[in-house]
C-alpha cells in the first residue's frame, strides 16, 4: 500500500493510531467488503471506492457489511440480520413499517444477550391495529414506543438504526416486503462517527416524545429542540452544507435548494414524491443557468409541476416498481457527479413541516459513484410522459 494512500486514508476515516497497523493489512481484505465494488456498475477512478473502515477499538464490528444496497441487486435482510447480530450493548431502530421476521429474531437474539433494543414505529402503523410483524415485536417486550409527526399529525417517516452507538443504516427502504421484493429502494451504512452521533441524538430526541406501544393516550413529553449538525462540513462549489438535517421544519428544502443552487453541471434526481415549491424553484434556476436537471419520479406519484418542467427544460421520466405492486420509492440526488444527498425525505411540504425525517449529505464518493451509476441504469429504463 503507498504511503498517499495510507495517509489519505487516515485523514479520510479519522482513524486511531491504535488501528494502524490493522489498516496497513486492508490490502488483504475481500473487496467485496463494503459492497463498493460491483461487477454491473462502472466505479470512479478513486483509491476509495473501497470503503473498508477499521472499527475503533472497543467499537462496532462493520467489518464486511455493505456500504449500500440498491434492493434490485441484492435482499436488505442479511446485512439487517448480521449488523443486528454483531450489537453488543445498543440498539435503536426507528422504523415507519416493519414486515421482515428475520430481522425481529435477530434483535430478540440481541435482547437476549444482554443488548438493550429500542424500537420506535409510526404511530399509524401501530394503531387502530398493527401489522403481525410489528406487533410481534409489541408482544416480545422488546421497549417500544410509537409517534406522529408535529404536532401529533404527520407521520413518523423515518427507516434508520443505529447500532452500538457506532454504526448506522438509512436510506429510503422500510424494514418491508415490498423493500426487499417489489420496489425499488436503496439502503446505506454510514461509519462517520459525527453522523452516527447526530442520528442517535435525534433517535433519543424522538423517543423522549414518543408514547409506550400499547398506552396511546399516555402523556407525551413536549418535543426540545430538534437535533442539528453542530460542524457543517460538507463543501460543494462554494456551498456549506450539513452532514445531516432532520425535519420537521429543520430546514431540510432550504439546505437541498441551497446545494442545488451551487450545482455547475448535472442535477439527478430520484424521487418517490415530489411537491415541493422552494426545490422546484432551485431547480428551475439550475436549468435556467445550463444545467442538466434530470428527474425520475414514481409513475404515480402526485407531481404539480408538469407544466413548469415543459417550459424550462428539465427532463422529467417515470418509473414504476419492480413489480405491478412495487415502487420506485427512492429519495436521492446527485449532483455534478459529486454530492449525495439521501434519506427518507421525500421532496414535499409535509417532509419539511410535519413529518420526522432524516436526510444525510456526502461527498465521499465511495457512496456517490454508485448511487449516480443506479440514478442512470433507471433513468436509462424510465419512460418519458406524454
Amino acid at each position: 500500500m503507498s504511503k498517499i494512500f495510507r495517509v489519505l486514508l487516515l485523514s479520510l476515516l479519522a482513524v486511531p493510531a491504535v488501528c494502524i497497523a490493522q489498516i496497513q493489512n486492508l490490502e488483504n481484505i475481500n473487496l467485496r467488503s463494503m459492497q463498493a465494488i460491483r461487477s454491473d456498475i462502472a466505479q470512479p477512478a478513486s483509491p476509495f471506492s473501497v470503503y473498508t473502515p477499521v472499527p475503533e477499538r472497543g467499537g462496532y464490528d462493520w467489518s464486511g457489511l455493505p456500504a449500500y444496497i440498491f434492493t434490485e441487486d441484492e435482499r436488505i435482510s442479511p446485512a439487517l440480520v448480521t449488523a443486528i447480530d454483531r450489537t453488543k450493548a445498543t440498539l435503536d431502530v426507528a422504523l415507519y413499517n416493519l414486515q421482515l421476521d428475520d430481522t425481529i429474531q435477530a434483535m430478540l437474539r440481541a435482547r437476549s444477550r444482554g443488548v438493550k433494543v429500542r424500537m420506535i414505529f409510526d404511530y399509524d402503523h401501530v394503531y387502530p391495529k398493527a401489522g403481525k410483524e410489528i406487533q410481534a415485536v409489541i408482544d416480545s417486550g422488546i421497549e417500544t414506543r410509537v409517534m406522529k409527526g408535529r404536532g401529533g399529525s404527520g407521520s413518523m417517516h423515518c427507516k434508520y438504526a443505529v447500532f452500538d452507538g457506532t454504526f448506522l443504516q438509512t436510506g429510503s427502504a422500510n424494514w418491508s416486503l415490498s423493500a426487499e421484493s417489489a420496489s425499488f429502494e436503496n439502503m446505506m451504512f454510514v461509519a462517520d462517527g459525527a453522523i452516527v452521533r447526530g442520528y442517535a441524538a435525534n433517535f433519543d430526541w424522538m423517543w423522549q416524545q414518543a408514547r409506550p406501544a400499547g398506552n396511546p393516550a399516555a402523556p407525551a413529553v413536549k418535543p426540545g429542540p430538534l437535533p442539528v449538525d453542530p460542524a457543517p462540513s460538507v463543501r460543494f462549489n462554494g456551498a456549506l452544507l450539513p452532514n445531516y438535517i432532520f425535519s420537521p421544519r429543520g430546514g431540510t428544502e432550504a439546505a437541498i435548494a441551497r446545494a442545488v443552487d451551487a450545482a455547475l453541471r448535472e442535477v439527478d434526481v430520484a424521487m418517490f414524491s415530489f411537491t415541493s415549491r422552494p426545490i422546484m424553484d432551485a431547480l428551475k434556476r439550475a436549468a435556467g443557468r445550463g444545467v442538466v436537471v434530470k428527474l425520475m419520479l414514481y409513475t404515480k406519484s402526485a407531481f404539480p409541476f408538469r407544466e413548469e418542467v415543459k417550459g424550462n427544460n428539465i427532463k422529467l421520466r417515470l418509473k414504476s416498481g419492480r413489480v405491478e405492486n412495487g415502487l420506485m420509492h427512492n429519495k436521492f440526488t446527485v449532483i455534478d457527479n459529486t454530492l449525495l444527498i439521501n434519506g427518507s425525505f421525500n421532496w414535499s411540504e409535509t417532509a419539511e413541516t410535519i413529518n420526522t425525517e432524516n436526510t444525510i449529505f456526502t461527498i465521499r464518493p465511495e457512496y456517490v459513484g454508485p448511487y449516480k451509476a443506479e440514478f442512470d441504469k433507471l433513468y436509462t429504463k424510465a419512460y418519458t410522459p406524454k
